[in-house]
């Protein structure tokens, strides 16, 4: 009957480790989740899911450990897994930068996602050719047909770039905020 219990604390410490990163700080996880193109509900959704489920591994794996040893390898798992997150911190932000563009141009409502220079059509490169001055993703989807820009496999990787880099962030953040909660035991107040 005690393992229930401990099993059941450990799910909801995990769920309100995952709440608190999609709900805290004005939804700002939700916030900074890719453009609507990638489907950032789904994939939100799916990586609470995702969270959830590495973390209790880890918390499986870790229980099985003396409490010393395991509160020492809680701490450097939070240490590595914060310096992890700084990293897609820095790395997100470029991602967005680099596969999305605002759209239209002149005041942006939207937030879309561009594939690659590389995966540029025939029909852009040679609308950019002939109007150097044009060639802003934005102007570009305001002259030409979105098939007609990039093709489907260069946005196709696009956004799994977004996903992964958004997903790393997230997944890094849970584990760093977990590991470092689980590293610091509850301590029993003293009768006075």
């Amino acid at each position: 009957m005690k393992t229930a219990r401990d099993g059941r604390k450990i799910i909801v410490s995990l769920v309100q480790v995952v709440l608190f990163l999609f709900t805290a700080f004005g939804g700002f996880l939700k916030k900074i989740a890719p453009p609507d193109e990638t489907q950032p509900g789904y994939h939100v959704g799916l990586l609470s899911f995702l969270v959830l489920i590495i973390l209790l591994t880890i918390s499986a794996l870790a229980r099985q450990a003396p409490a010393a040893k395991y509160r020492r390898a809680w701490t450097i798992a939070g240490i590595v897994c914060f310096v992890i997150a700084i990293l897609s911190g820095f790395l997100y932000p470029r991602m967005l930068d680099r596969y999305t563009y605002a759209y239209p141009p002149e005041k942006p409502t939207q937030i879309r996602v561009k594939g690659l220079d590389s995966g540029l059509t025939d029909v852009a490169r040679e609308w950019i050719q002939e109007h150097p001055l044009e060639s802003s993703p934005g102007t570009l989807a305001r002259k030409l047909p979105k098939e007609n820009i990039w093709t489907p496999e260069s946005i196709e990787q696009a956004k799994t770039i977004l996903l992964c880099s958004y997903g790393s962030l997230v997944l890094s953040l849970a584990a760093a905020i977990f590991c470092l909660i689980e590293a610091n035991p509850a301590t029993k107040a003293k009768p006075q």
